[in-house]
Parts: C-alpha cells; structure tokens; sequence
C-alpha cells in the first residue's frame, strides 16, 4: 500500500531550520509544537532537546520553563513585569520579573493604563503586573495592563542619598511624590549605597518631622 505525503517521514530540522520555525511563531512555542511542525516521533525528542538546549547556549533562543523557547532578546506577548517608575513625560515604566543578565540589561516597557481601568487593571509604582506587549514601529516596547499580580501596599520607589552622620534621605522618583522625603534610619539601610535606586516600605510616624521608612529591597 502505498503512504499518502501526510504519512511520509520529515527529515530532522537543522539549526537554521529551527531558528526559523522558531522566529515564525508569535511568542513561545513548545518542543511539542516544534516535534509536530516537522513530524518527528518520539525517538527523535531527545535530539530535539539537545539541539535546542545548544541553540539556548549559544544565545540564540532563550527558554521559559522547561518546554517553551522564544528569540533570545524578544519578549514573549505576555510577561510579568516590575513597575520600577516613571519617565520624563510621567509615564509608568516596567521592567521584565525575570530576566537573564547575559542579555545584558533589562528593556524598559512603557506602560499604558486605561483611563476607565478597573481595579484589576490599574498599575502603580512598585507593582507587579501582567503586561500584553508590542512593538511600535520606532521598536519601543509598550505594555498594556492585563491584570495587576502583587499591589504594593505602603512601599515607595527612589533614590538613596547617605548622610554624614551614617543615615540616610530617600528621594522618590514618582513626581506625584517630588520634595516628600523619606527619613532612612542606618539600621534600616539594608546597606544600600548613595545614589541606589531602593524600595522602602513606610514605618507609621509620630505625626511630626519627615515619615519614616525601612529598605526592602
């Protein structure tokens, strides 16, 4: 009996063959998705493993889990990212959750909010949230809040300046929040260094004097 073309076999991918498939799909694609694109069976798995593990090395792919690959340097649709500011124009800006430094630094996404965002979807400094991502046609990443992850609660982003007598002064990057400094204890420091950008989570005061604040990370 002769096979139809569906049933003939597929010869296995070369790099530059996989690299392609791989740059074709929008966003992540699995070893399964890959494995049925080119019909290979079961005993051709661990080859395929290898050979993405090797182009993962090698920089060219970059894995999400243990079964999913995107373009190293591309950001998949959707990602969590850290709310870590604002730009010249006020702008929320986010960074990737999770990051690999080989790549070098992270890429700034601008974040877009709604003005009839619901609570689930209205972003601040210091929030984790889950973004969809695009590319404008100038390649600078926007995101659009799908859903906030983690509500920072009582936490302020700035900038650490060191005092002679060993404590410190916080100055916030949000400009809703320019001149309201926060006092920074030496203990409570976490041995940031003048000029770090720091998140500090606010101690209640006394009602008097600039508030208080501790470094969390």
């Amino acid at each position: 009996m002769k096979k139809s073309k569906r049933d003939a076999p597929k010869h296995f991918p070369s790099r530059e063959e996989l690299v392609a498939f791989v740059r074709s799909q929008t966003g992540e694609v699995g070893t399964r998705e890959i494995a049925r694109a080119f019909g290979l069976k079961n005993a051709d798995r661990i080859q395929l493993k290898r050979m993405l593990r090797e182009l993962s090395d090698d920089g060219v792919l970059a894995k999400k889990g243990r079964k999913q690959v995107h373009m190293a340097g591309e950001l998949p649709p959707v990602l969590a990212a850290d709310i870590t500011g604002r730009d010249g124009d006020g702008e929320l800006i986010a960074q990737p959750t999770e990051w690999d430094e080989t790549q070098g630094a992270p890429p700034k996404i601008q974040v877009h909010v709604s003005r009839n965002a619901h609570a689930q979807a209205a972003g601040g400094v210091g929030d984790r949230v889950l973004l969809r991502i695009n590319t404008s046609d100038d390649n600078a990443l926007h995101g659009r809040i799908i859903k906030v992850l983690d509500k920072v609660r009582n936490r302020v982003l700035g900038i650490y300046r060191q005092l002679p007598d060993g404590n410190g002064r916080m100055q916030p990057v949000d400009k809703k929040q320019v001149g309201r400094e926060i006092a920074i204890a030496q203990a409570d420091a976490m041995e940031a260094k003048d000029g770090d950008l720091i998140s500090v989570e606010l101690v209640r005061g006394r009602g008097f004097g600039l508030p208080s604040g501790r470094v969390k990370e």
